[in-house]
């Protein structure tokens, strides 16, 4: 088998249970073996414990993400780093009946070599503006502070965007606006990730209602207006 190169198969199963109620169950393996959802559920449980894939996987489908970057990379930090990235650029891609195929990560690990880093961590934050609710945290390797730069992270999730100048320009836009909102509140440092993702919290929450605030406003005002 070539280096970054692995063969992922997804299949659908019906399933009857005790009360005569049937049921869809999406399985995956990897490389022959296959892999189950618990393991991913067991390091996010905020998602779903279950597989699903396609456009319309939902909250199943980063789980199936995060397990399949486990059992690839063999490394809990590293998969969480990855596993969004995975799920917007492998998962979301593959059909939803049913699948066999190989995928060469050979271009998805340079893309995303920041990622790689060493004393970067990825950590849940249900305030987080995407739908997968993920930051990145940052770990001083002198001063082991764990450092949560909020613009950065509001800004990163655009990485979809195809095209590099739109995607800079919108980083751009969307980093001065959250500084704008948040002041000199928009770096968060702690000795401890829980106390750090709870600050941020408490910062993105108050963001997003401020932020939906002026939306309604100015949509009366125009409503209004006319």
């Amino acid at each position: 088998m070539q280096m970054n190169r692995y063969l992922i198969k997804g299949s659908l199963f019906a399933v009857t249970n005790s009360e005569s109620v049937t049921q869809t169950i999406k399985r995956i393996w990897v490389d022959g073996i296959e892999i189950l959802p618990e393991v991913g559920h067991g390091l996010r449980p905020f998602y779903e414990c279950g597989f699903d894939w396609g456009e319309a996987g939902g909250n199943r489908s980063y789980t199936a993400a995060l397990t399949i970057c486990l059992s690839v990379f063999r490394e809990e930090r590293l998969a969480e780093n990855l596993f969004v990235c995975f799920k917007e650029e492998f998962v979301r891609y593959f059909p939803a009946q049913g699948f066999e195929l190989y995928i060469d990560l050979s271009a998805f690990l340079i893309k995303y070599k920041s990622r790689l880093q060493p004393n970067l961590y990825s950590r849940f934050c249900f305030s987080s503006m995407i739908n997968s609710r993920e930051i990145l945290l940052y770990k001083d390797p002198l001063s082991a502070e764990v450092i949560a730069d909020l613009p950065e992270n509001y800004a990163m999730h655009n990485m979809m965007i195809p095209d590099e100048r739109l995607r800079k320009l919108n980083e751009r836009k969307l980093r001065l606006m959250f500084r704008f909102f948040v002041k000199d509140r928009y770096r968060i440092k702690g000795n401890d990730f829980n106390e750090v993702v709870q600050k941020a919290e408490e910062i993105m929450s108050g963001f997003y209602w401020r932020s939906l605030e002026k939306i309604l406003r100015k949509k009366y005002a125009e409503k209004y207006r006319n």
